[in-house]
């Protein structure tokens, strides 16, 4: 069975990468957090099952402002 690749309090990167879920890309779209910003990084606050795309985690960036719903691929380890 596989497992989450991060845990909780991990700091990573987030790599922005397209979306084909249209409500996803409509929310970066409009985000005011610049996901793009290479210095940002951003802590694993909490696991999420896995769904059909692979596993999930909620993140917060360094910067105060609402958590993030990330896939996987889009971290990356600082």
């Amino acid at each position: 069975m596989a497992s989450h690749k991060f845990k909780l309090g991990d700091q990573m990167r987030l790599v922005k990468l397209a979306s084909a879920n249209t409500v996803e890309a409509f929310l970066n779209m409009v985000t005011t957090i610049d996901v793009t910003r290479p210095e940002d990084t951003w802590e694993v606050t909490r696991l999420l099952p896995a769904d059909s795309n692979g596993f999930q985690y909620h993140i917060r960036g360094s910067q105060e402002g609402p958590e993030r719903l990330v896939r996987e691929e889009q971290l990356h380890p600082v």
